[in-house]
């Protein structure tokens, strides 16, 4: 992708997984707002699509937060559950129990994704995925509805929000080739990117993001697992695209979408840093921990046919954006959000997990109303202190 380009916006912000953590990148952003560095447009994948949806219902930050401990999200959020016992057999268990090992087992050996294609089909990929994810989501269809009722177009004056970013989102997809395509003899998944409409209608360079063939940076991981090209649609809507971003491997079943098939996920391209470079002249990113070595590294081997500590160190790894020659703003970069302790900082100020051995099953445990609230504010602060520090630290 080509940084010299002119970028159709000034700034754009990644959120990028953060699973039950997700309120910190609320936090970030009213950082962000409140030093005058709002982002133009958010990129969000799997969790941080559902971050992505909230600031664009809310975007100025007051608002933002009373939607964050709302108890509109709350059952939102409690509605995500893990397979009851009733709902799984035994048989499905155990054999949730050997692919687990299975995937740990062939993670360790060479040309993993070659491997898995002779085997797989486009229906045994889907299957598995279907029957062996671990959580459900109640009333999937009406899932988000009620928290449209918190859209706001204007501040509390009547003006129409003028810091109201723009959204991007990014998922994957089970991409069964026409007959003639001898590139998909076998099951190949694909990235997707749902972006604004607007972004179509700018003249020039701008446009041809949309219009050009993009690549996918994972596609060079993969072993010609993940199809090379990424399809860009216009035409979408908030509650099935954050619930396709949100689709991981192993955690929520897939989910489909007319015209696009079965969707599933945004980690085929969780930090989707050479995006943003394109977008925007400032970039905010975040520092990320590496994937454990026992679930999610093999989970996404497994699938997508690469290793994603591979593919985040080459996301850390990426240059910081060139600067024009006619500027030397310090805005005009990639800053790198110091995040990756996220996990150890917010301990227990999210929805816990628990195997049950008896069951054979991980159960997801929700506080009640009063305990959610206090882990949105948890995670709400994290992420506007450390934000805020950075900004700081770094003069913008």
């Amino acid at each position: 992708m080509n940084n010299e380009r002119v970028k159709p916006y000034e700034r754009v912000q990644l959120f990028s997984g953060g699973g039950s953590r997700f309120g910190y990148y609320l936090g970030s952003y009213a950082a962000l707002v409140s030093h005058d560095l709002a982002p133009d447009i958010i990129v969000g994948t799997c969790g941080g699509s559902l971050s992505a949806y909230l600031v664009h219902l809310a975007p100025d930050p007051k608002h933002l937060q009373e939607l964050m401990s709302s108890r509109e999200l709350y059952r939102a959020i409690t509605a995500i559950r893990h397979v009851a016992s009733e709902e799984a057999n035994r048989r499905l268990k155990l054999r949730y129990m050997t692919s687990a090992l299975k995937r740990w087992r062939l993670s360790k050996l060479r040309d993993n994704g070659q491997r898995q294609q002779q085997t797989d089909s486009y229906e045994r990929l889907l299957e598995e995925l279907q029957q062996l994810a671990m959580f459900r989501i109640d009333n999937e269809a009406e899932w988000l509805d009620e928290l449209s009722q918190f859209a706001t177009s204007k501040n509390d004056n009547g003006a129409v929000h003028k810091t109201s970013p723009e959204i991007a989102i990014i998922a994957s997809r089970l991409y069964q080739a026409p007959a003639a395509d001898s590139f998909n003899a076998r099951p190949t998944l694909q990235e997707l990117l749902f972006v604004p409409p607007r972004l179509a209608n700018l003249s020039n360079s701008v446009s041809s993001l949309v219009d050009e063939q993009m690549t996918s940076p994972a596609h060079t991981f993969a072993n010609r697992r993940i199809h090379p090209s990424v399809k860009v649609e216009i035409q979408w809507d908030f509650a099935s695209v954050v619930r396709a971003s949100m689709a991981d491997m192993y955690y929520l079943p897939p989910t489909h979408i007319t015209e696009l098939g079965w969707c599933l996920g945004g980690v085929i391209n969780l930090t989707p840093i050479e995006l943003a470079c394109q977008l925007a002249e400032t970039v905010f990113a975040e520092t990320k921990a590496g994937y454990d070595s026992w679930l999610a590294a093999p989970a996404i081997q497994r699938v997508f046919g690469f290793d994603p500590n591979k593919r985040l160190a080459q996301v850390h790894g990426y240059q910081s954006i060139k600067e024009p020659s006619h500027t030397t703003s310090k805005n005009r970069q990639l800053h790198w959000l110091p995040f990756a302790d996220n996990a150890q900082q917010l301990v227990g100020q999210n929805v816990q997990k628990r195997f049950n051995l008896k069951q054979m099953t991980v159960e997801l445990i929700h506080c009640d109303y009063d305990g959610f609230v206090q882990q949105m504010q948890a995670q709400w602060q994290y992420g506007y202190q450390r934000t805020t520090d950075y900004i700081q630290q770094h003069g913008l």
